[in-house]
């Protein structure tokens, strides 16, 4: 807010201010905070008196006032949520690992609001999380009365698909996420293929909601650059029926799962040793698959490092969640904080370990970054993907 526009001829003026004019004017700038209206004259008044005082004072008249005025916001935003209910939307169907994290996350975090709202789960899959991108971005209040969870590749996605991804991911304002975990492409016990030297050899059925998803396009990326031969079949509505679809022998496998939501929601196929992790896709191994190999690995040169740092910067920013663009600023660091005390809430912690859902904390500000990174990638590399992408897709 600009003080000096608000209070017109009113303005502070330089010189030594009274302490007695102090706590009046301090009221003002908390009142004007607080209904969020422009300075009255009458709010003003207090500082046109503060002149020719004690120099000590204006030590304290900032202090106060700084004061008053955080008070002020964080009284704003608590007020604002009381009584109120919050929609979390979740970008996926029942049962996956995004909802399970969803779930779990809105269990707790209404505790941890000001105002302490009740929080509720609306499921909106739909084209590999983008419905529900669209709906947050362009139609959902801009007023923090709305949270999401949706496909933490959002981003590259933007950046391969503009023309189905057409907002802009930065403008999100990300609260942090849950976890950075791998992603790994799997295939069926039963379906003869374990390795990537196995999918070299064979063609191999995978599992996709669409193109543009993460199922279409990491299976595409290794057939063009390590030479498997992965066929991506179109048209499932959710990784969860892709994986039914797997265990009724459909298709072979899946081409993009993250690791600890497989975990938590399909915990009999790990203790089972149901499926084969061919490669795990992200910055550095799971500690739970070292001998699964990992694609930043497989890289022959420059050009494929470049490709595949690029595929795997969203594993570092694993079920994110967010806020709509154009939510007050104090309510978006409100939110950030409320995300930060669930992350450390003992409930929410031991309800996350019953579920087995492992918790590693990213920062909103660390997933801003990310976001941001990844969306300024030069495009000459985005070209190569996309050309590889468009290369293995003519051939599927």
């Amino acid at each position: 807010m600009d003080w000096n526009a608000q209070c017109g001829n009113y303005r502070i003026k330089q010189g030594r201010w009274r302490v007695d004019t102090l706590f009046p004017f301090a009221q003002g700038v908390a009142n004007c905070l607080r209904t969020q209206k422009p300075f009255s004259r009458r709010d003003c008044s207090a500082s046109a008196r503060l002149v020719r005082a004690v120099d000590g004072a204006r030590a304290a008249v900032a202090m106060v006032a700084f004061f008053l005025c955080a008070q002020a916001q964080a009284d704003g935003v608590e007020d604002f949520y009381r009584g109120k209910t919050v929609r979390f939307v979740i970008g996926s169907n029942n049962g996956g690992g995004y909802d399970s994290y969803g779930r779990t996350f809105a269990n707790h975090v209404g505790a941890h609001i000001p105002g302490a709202p009740n929080v509720v789960v609306e499921n909106m899959p739909g084209a590999s999380g983008i419905t529900s991108a669209n709906y947050l971005y362009r139609i959902a209040p801009k007023d923090g009365s709305v949270l999401g969870l949706f496909n933490q590749s959002m981003g590259q996605r933007q950046m391969l698909e503009p023309k189905a991804v057409s907002f802009d991911c930065s403008g999100f304002n990300w609260l942090g996420a849950m976890v950075n975990s791998v992603n790994v492409i799997i295939t069926w016990h039963t379906s003869g293929v374990a390795t990537l030297e196995d999918a070299r050899k064979r063609e191999v059925a995978m599992g996709a909601l669409s193109n543009d998803g993460g199922n279409a396009i990491y299976p595409r990326l290794l057939n063009q650059f390590l030479g498997t031969r992965l066929k991506v079949v179109l048209g499932y509505q959710g990784g969860n029926t892709i994986q039914l679809a797997m265990e009724r022998g459909e298709v072979d496998g899946r081409g993009a799962v993250v690791w600890s939501g497989l975990k938590a929601g399909w915990p009999q196929w790990i203790s089972g040793h149901m499926i084969n992790v061919l490669v795990q896709i992200g910055l550095a191994k799971d500690e739970d698959l070292p001998d699964a190999p990992l694609l930043l690995d497989l890289a022959k040169n420059d050009t494929e490092r470049s490709v595949f740092r690029f595929i795997s910067s969203d594993t570092a920013m694993s079920f994110p969640v967010l806020a709509p663009p154009g939510v007050p600023a104090e309510r978006v660091a409100a939110l950030r904080q409320a995300f930060d005390d669930t992350m450390a809430d003992p409930a929410f912690r031991a309800e996350a370990q019953k579920r087995e859902l492992p918790i590693r904390r990213v920062s909103g500000a660390e997933v801003q970054r990310i976001v941001t990174s990844v969306i300024s990638t030069p495009k000459d590399v985005i070209a190569q993907i996309k050309n590889a992408i468009g290369e293995a897709a003519r051939g599927d």
